[in-house]
């Protein structure tokens, strides 16, 4: 074993470590951010506008951190704990009030199932894979955001992180029309949403009746032509994603496209600003999270990019943001820490969790140890 591999191999111990505590103390909640060192919750509850709270979207992540360490120890305790967040989670695969299904049930219960292949989580995931389809505007192209899919012309770059559920469902079942709906909402980000630069928009919107374009937006950037940093991860992990199932060029070169923009605009401890073009860089807050993001959907970039240069590129940059998350941004040196990594920003322009650890932080970094550590 290399040094390098010992590194990770601790960095995957010490994760599964804060997993085990946080299993005893957060029993049947589900954690969104921390503040304080200590995890604020998100609830099992649909999306709201009423009630609207930011980690609606958030559930999956927690049960897939339960459903990692599971597949590495082989400790029942949490498989047991992952099927009963899962089953309060079940109800809402009937919701299509969100794009957000593909973060609440591929962690959750696709992930669960390739681990188990337990036919429960299996369904539930096929009935979420159904209703995320109800979300698609054929005048548009894409699937909407929030709200009623009939009134919503939103869609956003993060909805590419959707998409899984899709890919993953037309594995299981042979119907191109999970295909064809992934497949199409990804050209339609591909073409409105990625810019030439490959620096990408947060969001377009659009007339739901007629699909015409009304106009760019941003929620969580710096301002609507800036690059927000999660944004950018997103769409890099989702057009590897979306490669891998299509065997499309299109979307292996905008995946390409994205990564190298990132790998030029990054810092040198190769974890971004929370926008890559913030007025106040270098004094600003950084996002781990979006580094984690990335670094998973460079390692599945480097597995499926067909050239050998560009593959050992792209894992190389993997194992570097990876190697600097684990010596500059764990938790280690802190047991007040709830999270293992520090230093994520949640959602700067409303001022919440901008220093904070972020489950969904969590998840892809353990995800991509895992990656690296299994092959």
């Amino acid at each position: 074993m290399t040094t390098e591999e010992k590194v990770y191999k601790q960095a995957l111990d010490y994760a599964l470590k804060k997993i085990e505590k946080n299993t005893v103390i957060l029993k049947d909640s589900f954690p969104f951010v921390t503040v304080n060192g200590k995890w604020e919750l998100c609830d099992d509850k649909d999306w709201d506008l009423e009630i609207f709270k930011d980690g609606y979207w958030c559930n999956g992540f927690w049960i897939g951190l339960l459903w990692l360490a599971y597949k590495h120890t082989k400790d029942d305790k949490f498989k047991e704990k992952a099927y009963e967040l899962c089953r309060l989670i079940e109800p809402r695969k009937n919701s299509n009030k969100i794009h957000d299904l593909g973060f609440l049930f591929y962690p959750s219960f696709c992930v669960g199932y390739d681990i188990t292949k337990e036919e429960y989580l299996k369904s539930v995931a096929l009935t979420a894979a159904d209703s995320l389809l109800s979300r698609y505007n054929e005048k548009i192209g894409g699937i909407t955001t929030l709200g009623d899919p009939e009134e919503c012309g939103l869609t956003a770059i993060d909805t590419m992180m959707n998409l899984p559920l899709l890919w993953w469902t037309y594995e299981k079942t042979g119907n191109e029309k999970y295909h064809d709906t992934a497949c199409r909402h990804a050209l339609t980000t591909q073409q409105h949403i990625v810019r030439k630069d490959g620096s990408t928009y947060h969001g377009i919107g659009f007339d739901p009746c007629t699909g015409q374009i009304k106009g760019k937006y941003t929620s969580q950037g710096a301002n609507v032509e800036s690059c927000w940093s999660r944004g950018q991860a997103w769409g890099i992990y989702g057009f590897a994603f979306a490669y891998k199932y299509t065997k499309k060029e299109e979307f292996l070169k905008t995946a390409e496209k994205l990564a190298d923009y990132y790998i030029v605009n990054c810092p040198l401890d190769y974890v971004p600003y929370w926008d890559f073009n913030d007025s106040a860089i270098p004094n600003t807050v950084k996002d781990s999270s979006a580094a984690a993001i990335t670094a998973s959907g460079l390692l599945d970039l480097a597995n499926v990019v067909p050239d050998k240069i560009k593959a050992e590129k792209y894992e190389q940059m993997a194992c570097s943001i990876l190697g600097s998350l684990t010596k500059n941004y764990l938790s280690i040196r802190s047991d007040s820490q709830a999270g293992v990594l520090l230093h994520g920003c949640f959602h700067k322009p409303k001022n919440v969790a901008i220093d904070n650890s972020l489950i969904f932080g969590d998840y892809y970094y353990m995800e991509a140890l895992t990656k690296l550590i299994n092959g």
